[in-house]
């Protein structure tokens, strides 16, 4: 992930309201959302994109393993990373269910090691992500004009295209492309991520590095059974950003 602007989701009863803490956070690189239940985390996820919800276990006044357990089962949220803090160790129950947390950090800790280990599991999340290999375009309308590009790579939750456009991220897009052995096209609504600038000394072609967030029809599953069944043969292998 390199160094972009982590997008933080603490639930959690304390407040981070001074102009010092969050300039604390933003020197180091992180954006912090803040909700006090589980309506208000819901509400700013509607809002934009989070890249790793962090949840205050020792909070009493919510039940952190079900509201955990809610994320991991939706389809919308279920690929964001949930973190667990305490001031005591985790129970084992806790840690060892399916849909419970992927990490968890014993508090107060420096924020510099805070934040490193949220990018450490984050770089662990996007490695596991197989990509492979494509050779077609994705189509998108942007300003009112059909934009279609090569697309570089696919995976089953994001998708990265050559193209020289400098979009910025955070930019949604409506992504229509095509599959070998499918006759209908995958639709699906994505947002940019990452900008890739083009470096002729290293072979590295300009392009624009997508996280898909929204399938239409059985678009999600179709995708999902042409990358497991591409990618054992694939030999060009890379992983997601």
């Amino acid at each position: 992930m390199g160094q972009t602007t982590l997008k933080i989701l603490f639930i959690d009863e304390k407040r981070i309201t001074s102009e010092l803490e969050k300039a604390g956070y933003r020197k180091i690189g992180a954006q912090i959302h803040q909700a006090l239940n589980f309506p208000q985390a819901k509400d700013v996820l509607k809002k934009g994109h989070i890249d790793v919800i962090v949840i205050n276990y020792d909070y009493a006044s919510i039940d952190a393993v079900s509201i955990c357990e809610h994320f991991k089962s939706h389809s919308s949220t279920k690929e964001i990373p949930v973190i667990f803090t305490s001031v005591q160790a985790l129970p084992r129950k806790i840690s060892g269910r399916d849909l419970g947390p992927d990490l968890f950090i014993e508090t107060p800790v420096p924020r510099e090691y805070f934040i490193e280990q949220i990018r450490n599991l984050l770089e662990e999340k996007t490695r596991e992500t197989a990509r492979v290999t494509h050779e077609g375009f994705a189509v998108f309308e942007l300003n009112g004009k059909t934009i279609e590009c090569p697309i570089q790579d696919i995976s089953r939750s994001g998708i990265l295209l050559a193209t020289d456009l400098t979009l910025d991220p955070g930019t949604k897009l409506s992504l229509s492309f095509e599959l070998p052995g499918y006759l209908k096209a995958i639709k699906v609504e994505g947002e940019v991520i990452r900008r890739i600038a083009g470096d002729s000394r290293r072979d590295i072609s300009a392009g624009l590095g997508i996280r898909f967030e929204e399938f239409s029809g059985d678009s999600q599953k179709r995708l999902e059974k042409y990358v497991a069944k591409t990618q054992i043969d694939d030999p060009k292998l890379v992983y997601y950003l």
